[in-house]
């Protein structure tokens, strides 16, 4: 994570073009695992993918908007997912974090519709559905253990990735919590006319999409669907772009789009899966 000078319109569209043919990708992704993924495995990696992808677009957005702060949060929450995936997927917990994440859902509700001065606000079908999830609630809650959430700086140092550790999620902190010389950047912004403030540096954004590039690929490693080798040749090269500024991958995903579905991204005969 080096610094760098503001970046050029140009660069700035180059960045643009490169999260929305991404964008394409893995709506092509998405409809192979809706297509033939099966089980909670699946369709984990599949959110994940849907969530990061939207994250980075939202990065994007805000940094685009002049406010590289927030960007830097998003990217933090983009991050933990990254290793929170590699997680579940070295320890094969999907199951144990589908149950923590229901429990945690559900918990957040029963408190929201017990507090006194939200008595009578509530939407009846919310107090529907937490009638509706009490008794599996009360199954989960009385088991011995509970899933608790990784320890993500361990997994960043097994991914050897200290480095996104460090400069990425660690970093990013510091604009999660306040700081004394917090809203610096957006006063001078807010007081001066418009454009006369230049786009922030693109650390954020490059950094970013690499982020999305090896959740994405995360996600098919860890998901029992067989996929081409072009679905990963397409993250490969852009993780050649940002370092070199090589487009290919615009002609990859080019490729991809052309002959799917005729073409399949992953093999459905080697879709199916287990309990997981």
């Amino acid at each position: 994570m080096t610094e760098s000078n503001a970046p050029s319109p140009e660069e700035s569209e180059v960045l643009y073009q490169a999260i929305e043919t991404f964008r394409v990708y893995s709506g092509v992704v998405l409809l192979s695992f809706a297509r033939y993924g099966q089980g909670l495995r699946e369709m984990v990696a599949r959110n994940f993918i849907a969530r990061g992808m939207s994250c980075t677009q939202s990065i994007y957005a805000v940094w685009k908007a002049g406010s590289e702060q927030d960007a830097w949060i998003l990217h933090r929450s983009l991050l933990d997912r990254l290793l929170h995936l590699r997680y579940l997927g070295e320890t094969d917990g999907f199951s144990d974090f589908e149950e923590h994440s229901f429990l945690s859902i559900y918990e957040a509700r029963h408190q929201l519709l017990s507090d006194p001065d939200m008595r009578g606000k509530a939407p009846p079908s919310l107090k529907e559905l937490q009638k509706k999830n009490r008794p599996r609630y009360e199954s989960i809650s009385q088991k011995q253990s509970r899933w608790r959430r990784p320890k993500v700086e361990e997994v960043a140092k097994r991914m050897d990735l200290g480095f996104l550790y460090r400069f990425g999620y660690d970093y990013a902190s510091m604009h999660v919590h306040p700081m004394a010389d917090d809203g610096e950047a957006d006063f001078t912004a807010l007081i001066s006319p418009p454009g006369a403030v230049k786009l922030p540096d693109a650390t954020v954004v490059r950094n970013s999409i690499l982020v999305q590039s090896m959740l994405v690929q995360e996600a098919l490693n860890i998901s029992r669907m067989r996929w081409r080798a072009i679905a990963y040749d397409f993250l490969d090269q852009v993780r050649v772009f940002l370092g070199t500024g090589d487009p290919q991958f615009h002609v990859t995903v080019d490729k991809i789009v052309r002959a799917w579905p005729e073409f399949e991204l992953c093999d459905p005969s080697a879709s199916s899966d287990g309990p997981s």
